[in-house]
């Protein structure tokens, strides 16, 4: 193709139709910009079509993450719930001064257990190697981008017992330490499924009456009580976050045509 424009411009020289050699020069360059425009314009609609491919999947893998996190939180919820409620009866039988059993040793033991979150981040992690502009819908974008970087890090650090600065078992440890006793006389076996079974003891509560009339135990158990009470309003709220993000998430997925 090269060598035939070239042959029609040499005989243009050769026959002195400079006129005609400039039109013909003109018209070359034109199609060549138009080839370039054209090849331009097929890029460009190439990688937007890979960008709005890698925009779906990633609001797909965010919805999918999402969902699994809420299910994890819903659970917690439901954990700390039930441990309110322990938490709630063992106050109420240690101001009825209830006589000792094994289950106020039970409910003893269990008010201090609390429940870690670790949000399911993969997809975000994702986003932001590819950058948060890869999605398109700003306002889904920076909803998004709240979520994990701040509600579900909320989560993960702040209701963290480990990072709480109100940890439920640190809080319970020196009564559990200075109630608790081994009862050598109570021998259980414990059977694990890779191990052999293990012959251990029995802990019981003892100076039971001390422990019922100790007013700074049942004030750590009733701060435990709100504190954990804050909790599940907080993952509650969370859960709403998470739902109205996922919502908003469906919708742009409808939009393109998923």
């Amino acid at each position: 193709m090269i060598k035939f424009f070239k042959k029609i411009r040499q005989d243009l020289l050769s026959e002195g139709k400079i006129g005609k050699y400039l039109k013909y020069a003109i018209g070359e360059i034109i199609l060549v910009v138009i080839g370039i425009l054209i090849a331009l314009s097929i890029n460009n609609w190439n990688e937007n079509q890979k960008t709005a491919i890698r925009e779906t999947q990633i609001y797909l893998e965010l919805k999918n993450d999402l969902l699994q996190t809420r299910n994890d939180v819903e659970e917690t919820i439901s954990n700390h719930k039930e441990i309110l409620k322990v938490n709630q009866q063992l106050i109420f039988d240690i101001y009825n001064k209830k006589p000792y059993s094994d289950t106020i040793y039970n409910l003893f033991t269990d008010s201090s257990s609390d429940f870690r979150i670790i949000p399911k981040t993969s997809a975000f992690e994702n986003l932001k190697n590819f950058g948060l502009n890869t999605l398109s819908n700003d306002s889904l974008r920076i909803a998004i981008s709240n979520l994990f970087q701040l509600d579900l890090k909320r989560l993960e650090n702040e209701l963290d017992m480990r990072n709480s600065n109100f940890d439920f078992e640190q809080s319970l440890y020196p009564y559990q330490n200075k109630y608790l006793f081994v009862d050598t006389t109570d021998p259980i076996k414990l059977g694990f499924k890779h191990s052999d079974s293990i012959t251990a003891y029995q802990l019981k509560i003892k100076d039971y009456d001390k422990f019922l009339t100790d007013n700074d135990l049942l004030k750590t158990l009733q701060l435990i009580l709100y504190t954990r009470s804050l909790k599940i309003n907080i993952e509650a709220e969370t859960v709403d976050k998470i739902d109205g993000v996922i919502e908003r998430i469906e919708k742009e997925l409808k939009s393109k045509g998923q």
